[in-house]
Formats: structure tokens, C-alpha cells, sequence
């Protein structure tokens, strides 16, 4: 009986202690109340302060009422009623209802922000903080428009008499610009910069904030869903770059530079959606531009409303904007039609190449607006990082847009790259391919810096034939066929041991195999680095210059030049004209250098009155490869066929001085016993690899130093310590020494600078010691 009372007291306890525990859990309705001194919502804020009827009227007769009103997040740009009514002066409204309604909703579009911005935040851009940002997107987004194709001349494969269906957005919101200390301070952007992008405004130092030419008069207005910023002027959404070229006061001022950039676009299809400005579904296209500097095209989108990824794949448009400076129509006939690099290969534009036009074009282009600006005066450099002789005195028209400054100058900029020894390739067609091979190696930003002094050696397109193969024993290649851009180059090849080798590469132009252009593309390549020096080639200076495929040529006295090959054949290459750059000479030429095209085995041969008994040590080790196909030559074993070395060659009489000192064993009566045959052997191997070293070296007077080579006795740390020589060089002959003492140890004999393939040889006198 008392377990059970015991239970139900325990169980009306529990009953009691839910019961009170879930009335203490309501909320208080006092505490949770909406507080009656609480501000208002944007809607209702700009009712109540009044000053706001006219943009009220504007909210009201749009959609965005009722968002502002009853809650969200957002931020809006408030022209006061001062604002309005100069607004409707300017242009030409008797009254508001006058203001056609589509006008409306832009001009709201663009003044709504979303979130909660206050003059702080405004400037945040993604984890930098304040002082990194300057624009943040609108709600307003670009209308589909009827674009004449009659507009469009030099737009890629348009349509005569065609009316495209042209989405102007491009698919992205406008942004609105504001300027704020913070982020002035933070991008070393000076008044004086503003007061130069907006002619006839002044940045004072009571300004807390500037919407483009607005002044914020009161900002940080406090609503219950957001910030209200009152203007005093009427800011409506702003053109792109792109789209100021096209305005009525631009167009046909600057109509020059838009077509030449038109070179680039291309009208894309987005398929056939639904045009809400007519209730139909229609083919809608949107403009689209070829860009990449890499790729040698335009650097960037001017149409495009968001910043290009030219710092990294984040989207930086809410903290930068692009700028360009723009010549006038009269500014580029001027420049052509003067004395300028340009005007000395075209005659017009339209003649110019994409990659000639891109380059030329690219020099306008910057990656930040405030380079424009006086406070980089002096200092402006483009989107290449190259600096331009920019001043903002050239500037005579200026107009700050969605994406950027739009700055229209008096004057054409030249890229630096036209004045240099890269000048002459990009500018004259008849060296397209030549051009293609050092974009495709990756040197031309190289070969267009002014700190350094160049020698080229053009090839013309029509010179690319019959010239050995750099990379084979054999082949030889010719250039038959490219395609109209040279992004493809057909070649023939000939000369394979396998027949089948001997053929077009690639078969079909028009539909290449990738192996096939990427041989194509090697070759030309290394032939390229063969005719290119990165020093000054002093003509008739009887001497030896190094090119950058590690190869020799040699200025011979009577102004003509020879490659190892020439030399061989005696043949030469003549100059048939010289052009004279900043960084050095361009020659045109009547013939590319010829390489050597025996190895070292056939040259060693060749000269067999000298060399026999160093073939002999080479043969007993096994030191030769036979190559397929080709019975007169052959490889070096312990030798790389991707560098370039000297054979000290000791003649046979240092040879036979070896033997007798007992050096190495006579290679022709080598031991029986197997220890000591290999023993033998590889004494004879590494005398054969002593007198091989590291580096090509010819009598050019100037290549002295220590010099490594393939011959080494320890290691540390499981590198090889080479064994190493102290070279003194000549003009007419070379001594090898003892690096620690300087003590000759051996000179080159009477046959200097024999050249083969990858190894300049030299008779030795005497013999290299371990």
C-alpha cells in the first residue's frame, strides 16, 4: 500500500513539474514585441523623412515596393528631390509622369543594392577588408536589342542585312561605383585622379562618399532592412566600354578602333529562349571577343561587365576596373600615315594580321583604371606591364563605365615589342612562321626586352626548304602548305631510312593529327633557335658566335656568316638587309644556317690521318651506336643528343704517347684474361670520356674558365665529381691546363672548330691525365 502512494505521488509531481516547466517556456509577448521606436524599412523610411517623394513615386510604380517595404536586406542609392527635378530639367521632362516607365525601373534597378551596406562595408571585398572595394552589382541587368549587322562590318562571319537578337548584358548585372577614403586611400588613388575622371566634379575633403559624379549628401541612413544613401544627382545605369564606342557622341569619333577590335568578335549563339520585351521565343546571340595574351589576342573583353581574370580566377570586379586608352580616328590615320614602324610595312589596318593587330591594340589596354590617372603620370604601364609613354594631357575625351575608364586620347601608343629585334617578325608576313615558332618557344617577351642586345637571322616563309632535320640523322623538311592563320604549317619530310616516314606531316591540313603538328611544331622550332644569337654579332669579325639551339656560327670577313654546316660545305649565308632595333639587328637573309650533319664518329673518321688510334680507343669500348638507315655514321655512347659538348680529340701521336706512358693499354692488343680485360677497358673509356667536356667550346677568344669533363672518379652524396680542366682560349688555338696550377697540360694542334652534330671537335697535341 505504501509502494503505491509512494508511485502516485511520484507521479503527480512529475505531471505538476512538466505543466509549470512549459508554461515558463512561452515567450514573453513583451520581449519579442517589434520595439515602437524601431525605424522603419527603407519603403517607409524614405516616406517618413520626406525629401524622397520622387524616388518614392519611382519605387512605387516598380516591384521593388514591396521587397523595400516589408524586409529583405538591401541597400539603396536615394536621389533627393533636388536631385529629381534637376534631373528632369537636363532632360527635358515638364514633369515626373513625363519619365517613360522603362526609364524608371532602370534608373531604380540601378540604384538597389543587395544587403546591407554602410560606407565601411561598402569597401570589403572578400577576406582583404576595408578598402578593397569601389563597386558592388545592382539589380539591373542589360536588355536584349536589335543589333544591324550593317553595324558590324568586320564582326567574324556576320550575316549581311541581318538583325541579330543581341543580349547586351552578356548575362551579368551592371555594377555601381562608388568612391570612399578608405578605399581611395587604400589604392594610392588621389582627389586629383577623380576630379580628372569626372570633368567639372571636385573630390573635397568633406566628401564621404561620390556615386560617380553624386555626392552622397547624407550616407549610413539607418533602416530596418538596409542603408539609405541620398544623392544629390540621378545616377542611371552606365554603359561598358564596348558600348560607349558604340554611343551616338563616340561613335563616330572612334569608330576605328571599334572595328579593328571587331576583328576579334563573333556573334554566339544562346540558342532560342523567350525575348520577354516581345513574348516571343527568338535566336538571342551575345558578342563575344577572342582575348588571351597568351594566345596573342585582345587582352581582355571590353563588352564584358565583370573584370577580367588577370590576376587570378577570383572574381575581382567589385575591387577593379579595367581602363583603355583609346586614339582617335585622326590619331590612327596620323600614325599610319606618318613616319612609324607600322607605316613602313602597311598600308592600312585591314592588312594587318590578327597577331600584328592584337599586339598593336594590346598597348591601349590596362588592368587598372587609375593607371589613366595623373597620380601615374609617368608611370603607366598596360596590361602587358609595359610602360607607356601614356601622359594625361593625350587625353580628350573621358567617361567612367560599368567596367572600366574609357579614356579617348589624341595619340597611338607603340608597343614596345615593334621596336625591338620581335618588330620586324610581327610586322612582316613573310615571317609568320618563323614568328609562330619563337611565340611557341615561349622567348618573344624575351626578345622584346630592351635590356638585352639581339641578333636575328630571319628565315622567310619560302626558305623553309629542304633543311636537315634537327632532331634526326637523316630527314630533311620543307614547307609546302599552312593554313591562313599558320596555326597549322604542313611540312614534307624525306630522307627517313622507313619509307613510310617520308610524307606530309600533318596528311590533312584542314584536319591535322595532334602527334603531326606537334612535330611539325618541334622542328620548326629548333631550326628557329638556330638563328638566334643573344649578343651582338660584330660582322666581319672572322669569329664564332654561340645561338640558342648551343650551335656555332661564324662572321666571316667578307660580311657574309656560316653555320658549322656551311663552314663544312664551304658555303655561306648573305645578308640582304639589316634592320636596326632598339635591342639589337634583325638581317633578312638570303639562306638559314646550315648545322653539321655528320656526328662526331663520321668527322673523327673523315680526318683518319689525325684521329685513327682515338676511333680505335672509342671502337674497343664500345663506344660508337650504330644508326639505322645510315651506314657511314654513327652515335657516341656516353654523350646526351640533347646537349652540346668539345672532344678533345688527342691525335695519334698523343695517343700513342698514352699507350707508351702506360695510360691505357694499346686498344688493338687488348688483354685475354677477363679481370683484366675489363680493367683495360675501362681505362680506355674513361681516357675517351677526359677528353670530352661539358660545354661546346670554339676559339672565339673569350670562352675561358673551368670547364667539366665526362670523366669521374668519385662521388658525394651520390652525385659524381667530375674531373675538371682550365681552358684558356685563343683566337687561334686553345690550352688545356691544370686548374689548381695553371700549368699547361695540353694545346690544340693544327685542325680547330671541327664541327658535327652536338660536339665541336679539336686536335690535341698532347693527352688529358686522370
Amino acid at each position: 500500500m505504501k509502494q503505491k502512494i509512494k508511485q502516485t505521488a511520484r507521479l503527480i509531481t512529475a505531471v505538476l513539474f512538466t505543466v509549470i516547466f512549459a508554461i515558463g517556456c512561452q515567450p514573453d509577448p513583451l520581449e519579442y514585441a517589434r520595439p515602437k521606436d524601431l525605424v522603419g524599412t527603407i519603403y517607409l523610411q524614405l516616406k517618413a523623412m520626406g525629401g524622397f517623394e520622387y524616388y518614392v513615386k519611382c519605387i512605387e510604380k516598380t516591384a521593388y515596393k514591396t521587397p523595400l517595404e516589408k524586409g529583405g536586406s538591401w541597400t539603396v542609392f536615394a536621389p533627393t528631390d533636388e536631385a529629381f527635378e534637376e534631373f528632369m530639367r537636363e532632360e527635358g521632362f515638364g514633369s515626373f509622369d513625363e519619365i517613360p516607365s522603362e526609364r524608371i525601373l532602370d534608373l531604380v534597378q540601378y540604384s538597389v543594392l543587395s544587403g546591407g551596406w554602410n560606407t565601411t562595408s561598402l569597401t570589403y571585398f572578400n577576406n582583404a577588408g576595408v578598402g578593397n572595394a569601389f563597386k558592388k552589382t545592382t539589380q539591373y541587368l542589360d536588355t536584349i536589342i536589335d543589333a544591324d549587322a550593317a553595324n558590324f562590318p568586320y564582326v567574324d562571319e556576320v550575316e549581311p542585312g541581318r538583325v541579330y537578337k543581341l543580349d547586351n548584358s552578356s548575362g551579368r548585372d551592371k555594377t555601381v561605383a562608388y568612391f570612399l577614403p578608405y578605399y581611395m586611400e587604400s589604392k594610392g588613388i588621389e582627389k586629383a585622379d577623380y576630379n580628372f575622371i569626372f570633368d567639372g566634379e571636385t573630390y573635397a575633403d568633406t566628401d564621404q562618399m561620390k556615386v560617380y559624379e553624386a555626392n552622397a549628401v547624407r550616407a549610413n541612413i539607418v533602416a530596418e532592412n538596409g542603408f539609405i544613401h541620398a544623392l544629390d544627382k540621378v545616377i542611371e545605369p552606365r554603359e561598358n566600354i564596348y558600348q560607349a564606342l558604340m554611343s551616338d557622341e563616340y561613335k563616330d569619333k572612334y569608330s576605328m578602333f571599334k572595328n579593328l577590335i571587331d576583328r576579334f568578335a563573333s556573334f554566339n549563339s544562346q540558342g532560342f529562349q523567350l525575348n520577354e520585351a516581345t513574348g516571343q521565343q527568338e535566336e538571342i546571340f551575345r558578342l563575344g571577343f577572342r582575348t588571351g595574351l597568351q594566345n596573342n589576342l585582345l587582352p581582355y573583353n571590353p563588352y564584358d561587365e565583370a573584370y577580367p581574370p588577370l590576376l587570378n580566377n577570383a572574381n575581382r570586379t567589385p575591387s577593379n576596373a579595367v581602363g583603355m586608352a583609346i586614339p582617335t580616328n585622326e590619331a590612327l590615320t596620323s600614325y599610319l600615315e606618318g613616319n612609324s614602324i607600322l607605316g613602313q610595312f602597311y598600308n592600312s589596318y585591314d592588312d594587318m594580321s590578327i597577331d600584328v593587330l592584337a599586339t598593336f591594340l594590346g598597348t591601349h589596354f590596362f588592368s587598372n583604371y587609375y593607371d589613366l590617372c595623373p597620380s601615374r603620370e609617368g608611370s603607366a604601364f598596360n596590361v602587358s606591364l609595359n610602360l607607356v609613354d601614356y601622359s594625361t594631357s593625350d587625353a580628350v575625351d573621358k567617361r567612367f563605365c560599368s567596367n572600366g575608364l574609357f579614356v579617348g586620347v589624341n595619340k597611338v601608343y607603340t608597343n614596345k615589342n615593334f621596336s625591338t629585334v620581335l618588330g620586324p617578325l610581327l610586322l612582316n608576313p613573310d615571317y609568320t612562321i618563323m614568328l609562330k615558332a619563337i611565340q611557341g618557344l615561349g622567348i618573344a617577351d624575351g626578345l622584346s626586352s630592351r635590356g638585352s642586345n639581339f641578333s636575328v637571322f630571319g628565315i622567310a616563309n619560302n626558305q623553309f626548304i629542304d633543311i636537315p632535320d634537327p632532331n634526326s640523322a637523316t630527314r630533311r623538311i620543307s614547307v609546302v602548305d599552312f593554313t591562313d592563320d599558320f596555326s597549322v604549317v604542313q611540312i614534307q619530310v624525306t630522307g627517313d631510312p622507313d619509307a613510310a616516314n617520308n610524307r606530309l606531316y600533318p596528311e590533312n591540313i584542314d584536319s591535322p593529327i595532334s602527334a603531326d603538328v606537334n612535330y611539325v611544331n618541334t622542328t620548326l622550332e629548333a631550326i628557329v633557335l638556330n638563328q638566334i644569337v643573344d649578343e651582338k654579332v660584330t660582322l666581319n669579325s672572322d669569329n664564332f658566335y654561340q645561338t640558342r639551339s648551343r650551335a656555332f656560327i661564324k662572321a666571316l670577313p667578307d660580311g657574309s656568316l656560316a653555320g658549322g654546316g656551311d663552314l663544312l660545305a664551304n658555303e655561306k649565308a648573305n645578308i640582304t638587309l639589316t634592320r636596326t632595333t632598339e635591342n639589337g639587328n634583325f638581317y633578312e637573309m638570303d639562306k638559314h644556317f646550315q648545322r653539321p650533319l655528320d656526328f662526331a664518329y663520321k668527322s673523327l673518321v673523315d680526318n683518319s690521318d689525325k684521329f685513327s688510334k682515338f676511333i680505335e680507343v672509342l671502337e674497343a669500348v664500345d663506344g660508337f651506336i650504330t644508326i639505322p638507315g645510315y651506314a657511314d655514321d654513327k652515335l657516341l655512347s656516353f654523350v646526351s643528343s640533347t646537349r652540346s659538348y668539345t672532344m678533345f680529340a688527342p691525335n695519334d701521336a698523343a695517343v700513342q704517347q698514352a699507350i707508351t706512358d702506360g695510360v691505357i693499354v694499346d686498344p688493338n692488343n687488348l688483354p685475354t684474361d677477363a679481370v683484366e680485360l675489363a680493367i683495360a677497358k675501362r681505362d680506355l673509356l674513361n681516357f675517351a670520356k677526359l677528353h670530352v667536356f661539358q660545354d661546346p667550346i670554339v676559339t672565339d677568344g673569350v670562352s675561358s674558365g673551368d670547364y667539366k669533363s665526362l670523366y669521374f672518379a668519385r662521388e658525394i652524396d651520390f652525385s659524381p665529381v667530375y674531373d675538371e680542366f682550365q681552358v684558356s682560349n685563343f683566337l687561334t688555338e686553345l690550352s688545356v691546363e691544370d686548374p689548381e696550377t695553371g700549368i699547361a697540360i695540353a694545346t690544340t694542334g693544327g685542325l680547330l672548330n671541327l664541327f658535327s652534330k652536338g660536339i665541336v671537335i679539336h686536335e690535341l697535341d698532347g693527352y688529358l691525365k686522370f
